[in-house]
């Protein structure tokens, strides 16, 4: 994006719940050493009240229709971030906006970046004129070098077999390696990685959703499946919040916080 625009505006979303989030400024003067200082325009936006609006709406609707699911909370807070990210670019001009979103993140099971969801999301956006952008969703996922190093683990056998079909085997470490970003190809769950990144323990209730309860019951298919459509119904909320925000002189603009 760098190389294609005058202007990047680099976007940090915090929340109740996220910690460390100083971490992310440890890349941004990296960045502008290497693509120009002018280039980039950070910001950092509370989604807080977006996000209590986003994962309650309608609740017993969706408790209901979906049972669960509605505990998918890191696909829920990826949708805020979603959200916010449209209003930001209409209200500021922007036509194109992306993300680091992976099909192979998280084995795969992260709402946000299953293909289905991200199609559902561009639609989203193309109602605002808006095109997104997920430049890296078919890369490699490197294993989390802590995680597996402490289980003695050699491979991520858990991801699926057909990560092989990224480009040349190539992952976001790597080519951020070429880039001289990064010392190595694969940093994930290294010190340096610790001190760049944000931290969400809530994490831990995704995992005890999924792994202690979905997919135990019920399997990996079904549970595509319904987040997609989970997430579907979510997306069509989402679009009436942001009509809403722009059109409904009643809306509770403390919900968008700037």
């Amino acid at each position: 994006m760098s190389k294609e625009y005058d202007r990047v505006h680099l976007l940090t979303f915090k929340r109740f719940g996220l910690f460390c989030m100083d971490n992310i400024k440890y890349n941004i003067p990296r960045l502008k050493d290497s693509c120009g200082k002018d280039k980039f325009l950070h910001k950092v936006i509370d989604i807080n009240k977006l996000f209590e609006e986003v994962s309650y709406n309608r609740y017993l609707h969706y408790l209901k229709k979906y049972n669960f699911m509605v505990l998918s909370t890191c696909g829920l807070c990826k949708l805020s971030m979603h959200v916010r990210a449209l209003i930001y670019c209409v209200e500021n001009n922007v036509k194109y906006v992306c993300d680091g979103s992976n099909k192979y993140s998280g084995n795969g099971y992260f709402p946000a970046q299953m293909p289905s969801v991200i199609n559902e999301l561009k639609k989203m956006y193309s109602l605002f004129d808006i095109e997104y952008l997920t430049p890296v969703l078919e890369f490699n996922e490197p294993p989390d070098i802590g995680w597996f190093d402490r289980l003695g683990i050699k491979e991520n056998s858990l991801i699926p077999s057909e990560q092989n079909n990224g480009p040349a085997g190539e992952t976001t470490g790597s080519l951020l390696h070429k880039m001289n970003f990064f010392p190595e190809n694969n940093v994930k769950g290294t010190k340096l990685d610790h001190k760049m990144q944000a931290r969400c323990f809530q994490l831990i209730l995704f995992n005890i959703f999924l792994y202690g309860y979905y997919l135990p019951l019920h399997g990996e298919k079904p549970y595509l499946r319904t987040t997609h459509l989970f997430f579907k119904d979510k997306i069509d909320d989402a679009i009436d919040l942001i009509n809403s925000y722009f059109n409904d002189s009643n809306f509770s603009s403390n919900i968008i916080k700037h």
